[in-house]
This record gives structure tokens, sequence and C-alpha cells, in this order.
């Protein structure tokens, strides 16, 4: 035998020993490959970004006559009713004013819903504002549930304007008044979304790192989606000028031990995960989700109570969960569940 032959056999024969090594020294490639995390206890936040619509009750107050204004009051100051908003000194003969432009397609839009002031008083206890955009008489708490998407996005999109600081003309907006009770929160999402809303369960919306409690007043499916409503009383720096908001609602925040939603499969109606045990085999267990966030789920701890009032042993901290079952874990459940049945009988 020449010496290539005798070298090439040399080195397969060296390529087998190392394969055998491999194979039986070597965990598998499915071993190495084999994603795995650690449950570890945790606090998980669910939440929803959002843009709304805000609704509350404001009344516009119109000079009853030509006047001269003196301002009383500081914007967001809350005042009693009956209380002097502004000092309205009569003008003869005066019927325009140069200093803030025409209202009069704020006034036609307001219509009738304008209240008139002879003197600057205020019938309406509240907030006061300086600011009119013609939106006062339809955006109300009263017709939120008449009003269309579209109808919406167009009383929120007007331009605000301040009111006249000096002088004005008779029929004029000098002040507003926004009424320091309920108001509420509009905002549109797809059906799916909305199921994790309940009617009367409080949440929490974010306005510039400030939490404000907030309360699911409505929830109504409509054609093609659904529209919240959410209601609220307390009020931050902004408001009064804001007509829409965008904020992140935290529906819920509970703790737990922590899970990739990709870990947790359906089997027999059960949820649960697949925990590595100390010889590296998959074991099944069961698992009770107390919230999700869409990514991750909270789950208990050990022991829970199933809706059956039976106590059920799950996971607890430290287990090593398989991050993706594999069809292969799957097809075991399968095949215990049978041969447990066979033994059974």
């Amino acid at each position: 035998m020449s010496k290539k032959w005798i070298a090439a056999l040399t080195i397969y024969l060296g390529l087998l020993a190392v394969c055998i090594v491999a194979l039986y020294a070597v965990p598998s490639v499915k071993g190495i490959l084999e994603r795995t995390y650690i449950a570890e206890h945790g606090e998980l936040d669910v939440t929803d970004e959002v843009s709304a619509f805000i609704v509350r009750d404001e009344h516009v107050f119109v000079a009853g006559q030509s006047s001269k204004i003196n301002r009383l009051s500081e914007e967001g100051e809350l005042v009693k009713a009956a209380s002097a908003v502004v000092e309205l000194t009569p003008i003869e003969g005066s019927d325009s004013t140069a200093e803030s432009g025409s209202f009069d397609d704020i006034v036609e839009e307001l219509g009738d819903t304008v209240k008139e002031t002879e003197k600057g008083y205020t019938s309406e206890s509240g907030y006061v504002s300086y600011h009119v955009d013609g939106a006062e008489g339809n955006l109300t708490t009263s017709r939120m549930g008449e009003l269309t998407k579209k109808e919406y996005e167009a009383l929120t999109d007007k331009r605000s304007k301040q009111t006249p600081k000096s002088r004005c003309k008779k029929g004029e907006p000098v002040f507003k008044i926004v009424k320091n009770g309920k108001w509420y929160l509009v905002f549109y999402t797809d059906k799916d979304n909305a199921k994790r809303y309940s009617v009367g369960s409080y949440i929490y919306m974010d306005v510039d790192g400030e939490e404000i409690r907030v309360s699911v007043d409505n929830v109504e499916e409509l054609e093609n989606e659904a529209r919240i409503t959410l209601k609220c009383k307390s009020f931050f720096d902004g408001f009064l000028e804001m007509r829409t908001l965008t904020t992140k609602l935290t529906l819920a925040s509970s703790e737990g031990l922590i899970l990739k939603n990709e870990s947790i499969v359906d089997y027999d109606g059960k949820k649960g995960v697949f925990v590595k045990n100390k010889l590296g085999e998959h074991v099944f267990k069961p698992v009770l989700i107390i919230a999700t966030n869409g990514e991750e789920s909270v789950v208990y701890s050990d022991i829970y109570l199933d809706a059956e009032g039976n106590f059920v042993e799950t996971i607890g901290t430290y287990d090593e969960i398989i991050s993706k079952p594999s069809e292969e874990d799957l097809t075991s459940l399968g095949t215990k569940k049978d041969k447990k049945k066979e033994d059974d009988n």
C-alpha cells in the first residue's frame, strides 16, 4: 500500500474517531442551539399608546355692549359663579376692535350656546380661559356619544384665538369658563384591543411623567373599530388649551414570574411552558397568566388555584424555560397522554 493511501486512511480514521467522540461526549447540536432563559420574579405593566380627543363642558361669554376690558382673573384661575372675571366699561359708539381681528365665524359656530355678560360676571363656576375656537358649543359631554370620528377630528382641529385684552365690540367673546367637573377622553382602537378595557375599571394615563388616574366610562363596538371613553376629574398644566392628547395608558401592573409569550403553549385546554430539568429533559408545567402586554406575561409561581378550585403545581423562580418549544416537545405530550390511557386501562 502506498504512503499516500496510508496517509489518507489515517486521516479518515482520525476524523471518524472525532465524530464518534463528538456524538457521545459532546451535547447534541439540538442541545447546543437550544435557547432557554431563567424564570425570574418581576413586575409587568400592560400599556397602550393612544391619541385621544378631549371632551369637556365650556361656556363662552360675550360682551353685552362695546366695552373697554380689564381682566380681573388669571388664565387657569378657578372662580365661583357670580364672580367678576373681567371688568367691562361701555364705550359709546364703538363697533369694532382691531387688536384681535374678527370673531364672526367663531360666534356664528357657537350659535345660541354663548352667554352674554354686561359687566364681566360669570354665571358658571370653573376655570378661566381667554382662548376660544368655536368648538365649545358642539364638543360637549352631552354630545360625545353622537359625534362621529370625522366630527371629532374636525372639532379638535380648529385654531384657537385669544379673546380681546383691552377693548371689544358687542357680541365678541371676552372669556371662557371650563367647568371643573368630569371631563372625558375619547379614542378609537381595533376591536381586539378594546377587549382589554373593562367598564368601571381604573387605569392610569401619563402626562409629562405624571400618572393621572382615569376610569373606563364606555366601550362601544362600532362597525369596523371600537370607541373607548375614559372619565377623569384631575386637571393638569396646559389642559385648558388642549383638544387632543397623545398618551401612554397603563391598564394593569402585576407582579409574578415573567415569561416570554413565545414560550407559552396551549395543550389539552391548558396553558403551560416546557421546563428543562437537571437531566436535560423537557417537562411540561401548566401556568396561570395574571396579565400580558402582548410580548411577555406575568404568571403565578409555585402553585395556583384553577377554575375548579384545585391546587396546581406550576413553575418556580429560577426554573429554566424553553424559549420556543419545538414540534417534538408538543408531540411528546400527546404520546405521554396516550401511554397514560393505556396504563389506566
